[in-house]
Order: structure tokens, then C-alpha cells, then sequence
């Protein structure tokens, strides 16, 4: 099985993507967490015993890295129920039992597959209902930072936007998941990052700054001066830049996969500690859920907008207590970001 489905790690080199970075060192952590999640997904693949697989997983990557093995492995479950819709989901077995932990970022996998199986879109609704309703929503996630990472041309020559035929509330999903994968086919550089997001509507570079926030606080690679300067250039869009910081933080907490980098960005560019920005994404989810009528209809359709403006607005105020001029660590440079 292996051998047909299987996924090399070539297949996702900047080299073989035609991915630019001028830093090596960047780059090499940047192609390490591609393949990590390779790696994932062919573990995922070669057994279908959910607990080995994770205690596998868990053993073989560090604290850091640990959460892509599962968003392969995600991927992977996914693609097997989309091929096998009638039968009971792997992925949902995985996120219920052995991969609870990891169930957000595994989710995001899931959008892997919905982009490789080519009914995958048109099952795209039926399958989000066989999910748990609090992590539905990654799988959209996931389908745009696929496009955006293996049809790079899509989105930063043609900006194409997400299929229309998406409903609203999945075209932000999509959003959020395609300035993710800016981080990789941009090379981690602030200033690209935002002249690609630059060329988008307004409503669109939103979600898009929301997504490299997330990539930059949970993937990382970069020093520490690069968070400093993508503050600055995400300007007008600052409160959206910094709201992925939460989301990455509550990622990080439910896996029990601290890293030192997400805890200084929170701690840097938040001032609060990655438990207070998770406590924050997992009061909203908590209270979103209690509040909703149609509970399940609602997480899914409505939960991750409520969550987004529920951080901007919390980012927005910690902002306007401050004078939010910032100093980049070790450059000397003062940078100050646009008030809301």
C-alpha cells in the first residue's frame, strides 16, 4: 500500500516546490517540518493501529515537531475515508482515541486529502458532519494551505481566491490556510509575505495575515528579529497578524507539545504566556458551545468566525493599552504598528 499511496520527501524540497528562501538555515527548518509531516503520513499509512501509531510518533519527534507527524498522519486517515466514505472514520477514531491530543492540527491534515481525492470537495460538507464539531472547521484550513503550498502560481501570480463554490464562513477558512503556506513559498521573508498578501482584497488579506500568524508562532525557523518585522509589515492588519498567536498556543496546550518558540512569541509580541493566549481560544470554543443554538450546525458554521473576531478584538484592546512601538530584539530599530 505503501508503495501506491506512499509520499517521498523529494515531493516537498523547495528545490522540487520551487520555493525561494535566502537563508539556509531558515530554509532547512522550513523543508524539516515538510518532512516531518511526510513522515507522519507514511507512518500513518504503513498501520492501522491508531495507538501504535501514535505512541510512534510521540517517541520519534521532539516537542516542536511532533504536532506536523500528526497533521500527516491526519492526512492520511482522511484520505482513507474519503476514498471509503460508507465506512466509519478512521480520522474520527484517531482524533477520539490515540491522537486526541493532536486532534486540531491532525484535522488540518484531513484538508490534505480533501484537495488530493478528486471528489474530495463535493464530499467536503458530509464529511465535516462524521468530525467532532470543535475541530471541524481545521479541515478547510487545511485544504487551503495545501493549494497554496502545492499550486504556489495560484495565489501569488494569479490570486485566486477560494472556490466559490465554498459557503462564506469556508472562503475564510480557505483564506487563513492559504497566507499559512506563505510562510514556506515566501521563504519566511516578512516584506514578500506581505506583498503577496498585499495583492488581495481587503476581506481576503484578513484571514491571510491570521495564517502566517499561526505559522509564525507555532512553525517558527526564523530569528526572533523576523516576528518583530512582520508586526510591521502586517500594519493595518496587526490584530489579525497577532490573533494566530492564540491559536497556536491552544494547539500547542491540548498536544501537552510545548516549544520555546511559541512561548517567546507569545510572551514577546502577546506579553502573555502561551497558557494565557490557549486559556483565551479555549473560553471562546467553551462559550461559543454553551451559547449556540443548533450546537453542532452552528460550531461548524459559525465557531471559528465568533473565534477570530473574539481574538482580534482581545489582540485590538492589548494593543490600544499600549503604545505598541516596538523594539525589534538586537537591531536597535523602533517599529510602531497602526491603531485600530
Amino acid at each position: 500500500m505503501e508503495g501506491v499511496f506512499g509520499l517521498s520527501p523529494r515531493g516537498v524540497t523547495f528545490d522540487e516546490r520551487g520555493f525561494v528562501c535566502a537563508d539556509a538555515r531558515v530554509r532547512a527548518n522550513l523543508e524539516k517540518i515538510l518532512h516531518v509531516f511526510v513522515a507522519g503520513y507514511n507512518a500513518a499509512l504503513r498501520s492501522r493501529d491508531y495507538a501504535l501509531v501514535s505512541r510512534q510518533l510521540a517517541d520519534e519527534f521532539d516537542s516542536h515537531h511532533v504536532g506536523f507527524a500528526f497533521e500527516g498522519a491526519g492526512m492520511c486517515y482522511a484520505l482513507f475515508d474519503l476514498l471509503a466514505p460508507w465506512s466509519r472514520s478512521r480520522l474520527r477514531i484517531f482524533t477520539d482515541g490515540a491522537g486526541q491530543k493532536h486532534d486540531y492540527i491532525a484535522t488540518v491534515g484531513a484538508g490534505f486529502a480533501v484537495a488530493r481525492v478528486p471528489w474530495g470537495r463535493w464530499l467536503l460538507n458530509s464529511y465535516l458532519q462524521s468530525l467532532e464539531a470543535t475541530v471541524a472547521w481545521c479541515v478547510i484550513d487545511g485544504y487551503g494551505f495545501h493549494q497554496g503550498i502545492f499550486h504556489p502560481e495560484w495565489f501569488t501570480v494569479e490570486r485566486r481566491q477560494a472556490p466559490a463554490a465554498l459557503p462564506i464562513y469556508a472562503r475564510q477558512l480557505f483564506d487563513a490556510g492559504v497566507g499559512r503556506s506563505f510562510w514556506w513559498t515566501q521563504g519566511a521573508s516578512p516584506m514578500r509575505i506581505r506583498r503577496t498578501i498585499d495583492r488581495f482584497p481587503e476581506a481576503t488579506r484578513r484571514e491571510m495575515w491570521c495564517g502566517i500568524g499561526v505559522a509564525a508562532s507555532y512553525a517558527g525557523g526564523v530569528e526572533e528579529r523576523v516576528l518583530w518585522d512582520l508586526l510591521k509589515q502586517s500594519g493595518e492588519w496587526s490584530s489579525d497578524f497577532l490573533s494566530g498567536f492564540p491559536l497556536s498556543a491552544r494547539m500547542r496546550q491540548k498536544g501537552e507539545n510545548p516549544s520555546r518558540w511559541t512561548d517567546r512569541a507569545c510572551t514577546e509580541l502577546l506579553k502573555m504566556t502561551a497558557e494565557e493566549a490557549a486559556a483565551l481560544v479555549l473560553r471562546q470554543v467553551n462559550g461559543i458551545a454553551a451559547e449556540l443554538e443548533d450546537r453542532e450546525r452552528a460550531l461548524r458554521e459559525r465557531g471559528y468566525g465568533l473565534l477570530r473576531e473574539h481574538l482580534r478584538h482581545v489582540v485590538a484592546r492589548q494593543e490600544s493599552t499600549e503604545s505598541f512601538s516596538v523594539r525589534a530584539a538586537g537591531t536597535g530599530k523602533t517599529y510602531a504598528t497602526q491603531q485600530h
